[in-house]
């Protein structure tokens, strides 16, 4: 029955215990072992204060030591310890403006947003549920503990966990549940777009997405949520992705693919993403429409970071319905004449010394430019000699 997660873990709940404290995990962890599904991270919940988890274990990182939560190091990982606690409004709609440290893990499970979440399981597999979240485990439902329009008054991320976790388990919204949703969609209005951004990856990524996505296009998520807002047919645009999305790049590349007008800078300023996301995006957008021209060419292949051909497979499958390999790729790479551009056996101080009466410019980087396409196509061998023939047959010095 034990994960090997748990397993892991299981020394801090025995040294919490030993010093006379209670110590459960909880959460989703607890949740997956009832599904036998995978977990991936363990939480614990304690009756011991932080300061008394500090004196318990020799490295531990205070993380979030006002709310409670502090990361325990164990066998070269990480475990997240949280005080029981009890919780004043959310006036930020995000975080609480008071935190009570208690002893009464019930209460604490109280917080929780999910039945299926408010479950605690002790050190000998015995689970603590005061909300009946196995029975809706069991029924896949999505109930929130208590009053759910006060769950996501509190916050409102909890509606995008809600349709995430549809994606992800393929459970079905309790009915009180969605009328609360449809009635505050409209606080994600709230959200600072960061979070909004790590739910909805994981939305695009579940194997119930088709599920997930019909069901924000039934609320009207799509209304409140920066880009998705302004596609006039974004459901039916949504409604046609046939394989889930693993990143947002890939989201972002279907968009600007299937809507030119958007601009990826534009994408990534209102969902305030890194560098690399634009990055990412614009290097699948180009690799797409090489693709589309052309096919499965040296210079696709060349350009695209091996890192992304997982996700160029995806966009190809949902794009253009048809299907190339990994396998593809990779003899395509590996029959490339060079790997990068370090490697052309000719330098900008060779161009200029065959125009050395030339004053340097653009000129410069559009001829390696030239040279790089042509070794990569086959159409010049990366040979000196056979390079500075090849530019002077195209570009004569004594026309320049």
């Amino acid at each position: 029955m034990w994960d090997s997660k748990f397993k892991q873990a299981l020394p801090i709940l025995e040294k919490i215990e030993s010093a006379g404290y209670q110590a459960f995990f909880v959460g989703g962890s607890v949740r997956n072992c009832i599904l036998a599904i995978s977990i991936t991270d363990v939480d614990i919940a304690t009756s011991a204060s932080p300061a008394v988890i500090q004196e318990l274990f020799p490295k531990v990182i205070p993380v979030g030591i006002e709310h409670g939560t502090v990361i325990v190091r164990q066998d070269r990982q990480s475990f997240e310890v949280t005080t029981f606690r009890s919780e004043g409004s959310y006036s930020d709609k995000r975080h609480p403006d008071q935190v009570t440290f208690i002893t009464d893990i019930d209460m604490d499970l109280s917080r929780r947003d999910f039945t299926m979440n408010a479950l605690a399981m002790d050190r000998h597999g015995d689970i603590r549920d005061p909300f009946d979240g196995q029975t809706d485990i069991h029924n896949k439902k999505i109930r929130t503990v208590g009053n759910p329009t006060d769950r996501f008054m509190e916050d409102p991320l909890r509606m995008m966990r809600a349709f995430r976790f549809v994606s992800q388990l393929g459970f079905t919204i309790e009915a009180d549940t969605l009328m609360a949703v449809k009635s505050s969609i409209d606080w994600i209005d709230s959200l600072a777009v960061e979070r909004l951004a790590k739910e909805l990856e994981k939305l695009f990524a579940g194997g119930y997405y088709m599920e997930a996505i019909g069901l924000c296009s039934e609320v009207n998520l799509w209304g409140y949520l920066p880009v998705f807002n302004e596609i006039a047919d974004v459901s039916a645009i949504l409604g046609n992705i046939s394989a889930p999305f693993n990143r947002l790049y890939e989201v972002f590349t279907y968009i600007k693919l299937t809507h030119p007008a958007i601009s990826i800078k534009d994408m990534i300023k209102k969902w305030k993403q890194s560098n690399q996301t634009y990055h990412a995006t614009s290097q699948l957008v180009e690799a797409m429409d090489v693709y589309k021209k052309a096919g499965l060419t040296n210079w696709l292949v060349y350009q695209l970071p091996s890192e992304r051909y997982d996700s160029f497979i995806r966009l190809v499958k949902v794009l253009l319905a048809e299907q190339i390999s990994i396998h593809q790729l990779n003899q395509v790479e590996t029959s490339l004449p060079i790997k990068n551009r370090q490697m052309i056996d000719f330098s900008g101080n060779d161009l200029i010394h065959i125009y050395p009466n030339r004053s340097k410019g653009p000129w410069l980087q559009t001829y390696l430019n030239e040279i790089e396409y042509a070794i990569v196509a086959n159409e010049l061998a990366n040979n000196y000699t056979e390079i500075k023939e090849w530019v002077m047959k195209w570009h004569p010095p004594e026309i320049e």
